[in-house]
């Protein structure tokens, strides 16, 4: 492992800068480490375009795989049971093919992510800690595991670009509760859009009142914080706490306040700092491992990445409104530890896929997956398991989209409740947080049914 210090060091006294929004030429010693099943591993990793990489021993290690390395073809295949998975050497640092290995002073890298879950393994960044989770059949634990309710099953599939998209629209399905009514008096009138929560406490906003809330994960006790400058949609946290919080509309800003105002009592409107201006349609928000924070356009197709110093670059996603009574193409975002950016397509119910390249563009959208079971997908998020969670606000259902592009209901209902045109999810561990908009659209119209705006909670 040495020599891949002393090229990390190389790479340094070269003066070469790499910039938040430019993927790295040439593997970087991390200080992430990792577990396997709950075991830490003895790590001395890399990240390469914003993916952690590990040599190749160190996973086969942990899986018990046979290797067999092959330098001159720079193909390795991993062998356990009847699973054998081959890697291919690539010069390309931007791709995002699940097979793709590096190759440097002799050292032969596997991507972390895409090797374990070939192999069955969820895998999970907490960027709090810096800590990689991997488990065994980790997609079991956000499973639905209710009893069999005798209903039928039935299979569609619809062709996208990844291939073949199973969906069974029939599948037992996850209890739902409500953790707090924020406003019990009424069933409908309040809009609250994003969700974000940690361990102590889940915040949304009032787009009406522009009122800030503080939601205690425990007893559901609601404070309001503070009023916000203009209407909130999309939030999310840095590793330190801070929130941020996304207003939309011609100009577009970031709101900023800091975490020691979020555990504190409330406080005037003035202590929220304005982030970043110049982001049109402002949306979702989602941070990198590097800090850059990217946000979605809504309706401008635009994706932003927005520096540490508020600096912003537009991307065009080149996406277009697949009805003309829903304009959304770059909605909800997450993403993984390989740096890899996911949007839901709220117009065209489908997931996204994009890359920044080591050259600073954008690569195309490539397509997870595209169902009507998406229809309305709206905030989305990234699971313990690794795989995404989608509110399909327009269903009143939360769905699940796999790496490979499977997509499958695990909770939905009529619009009685609990969920009531669901539009933000935010997972804590295994317990996923949803904020109900209850806008009367879809299954959710007429609205005047039900529990209206409030938190609603997903958990094993």
């Amino acid at each position: 492992m040495m020599k891949n210090k002393a090229l990390a060091a190389c790479i340094l006294a070269s003066g070469l800068v790499f910039l938040p929004s430019v993927s790295e030429a040439a593997p970087v010693e991390t200080d992430m480490n990792m577990t396997v099943d709950g075991k830490a591993v003895g790590l001395e990793g890399f990240t390469l375009n914003h993916r952690l990489y590990v040599p190749y021993e160190i996973i086969a290690g942990q899986l018990g795989a046979e290797t067999d390395w092959n330098e001159q073809t720079g193909r390795l295949t991993l062998r356990l049971g009847e699973k054998n998975v081959t890697f291919t050497r690539t010069d390309d640092v931007s791709t995002t093919s699940a097979t793709a290995l590096v190759v440097t002073s002799g050292e032969v890298l596997l991507p972390v992510r895409s090797t374990f879950q070939q192999f069955g393994y969820g895998v999970y960044y907490n960027p709090s800690t810096r800590i990689v989770q991997v488990k065994k059949n980790a997609e079991d634990d956000l499973s639905p595991s209710s009893p069999n309710t005798g209903m039928s099953t039935e299979e569609n599939t619809t062709g996208g670009s990844t291939g073949n998209v199973t969906e069974n629209t029939y599948g037992d399905l996850l209890p739902v509760t409500i953790l707090t009514d924020l406003k019990p008096d009424q069933t409908t009138g309040m809009r609250i859009e994003g969700v974000v929560a940690n361990e102590s406490y889940i915040f949304t906003a009032d787009m009406d009142t522009r009122e800030l809330y503080r939601i205690d994960a425990t007893t559901g006790a609601a404070t309001v914080l503070t009023v916000l400058p203009r209407t909130g949609t999309g939030m999310t946290l840095d590793t330190t706490g801070n929130l941020y919080i996304a207003s939309g509309g011609d100009e577009g800003v970031i709101f900023k306040i800091n975490a020691a105002d979020l555990t504190g009592e409330p406080f005037d409107g003035s202590r929220v700092e304005t982030f970043a201006s110049g982001v049109p349609g402002a949306n979702g928000l989602a941070f990198a491992q590097d800090n850059t924070l990217y946000v979605t356009g809504g309706a401008t197709g635009n994706l932003y990445a927005v520096m540490a110093g508020g600096q912003v670059q537009t991307y065009a996603t080149g996406l277009t409104a697949a009805r003309a009574e829903q304009p959304i193409v770059v909605n909800g975002i997450a993403i993984d530890t390989d740096g890899a950016i996911y949007t839901s397509n709220t117009s065209s119910g489908e997931v996204n896929r994009f890359v920044v390249r080591t050259d600073g563009t954008l690569s195309a959208a490539e397509v997870i997956a595209q169902s009507p079971l998406l229809y309305g997908a709206d905030g989305l998020t990234l699971g313990p398991d690794g795989q995404l969670y989608i509110a399909a606000n327009e269903r009143n259902a939360i769905v699940k989209v796999t790496m490979e592009g499977q997509v499958t209901d695990i909770a939905r209902n009529d619009n009685t409740g609990p969920l009531e045109f669901p539009a933000s999810v935010s997972f804590v561990r295994n317990t996923l947080y949803i904020s109900n908009f209850d806008l009367p659209r879809g299954v959710n119209n007429p609205n005047s049914l039900g529990i209206g705006a409030s938190i609603a909670v997903v958990k094993q």
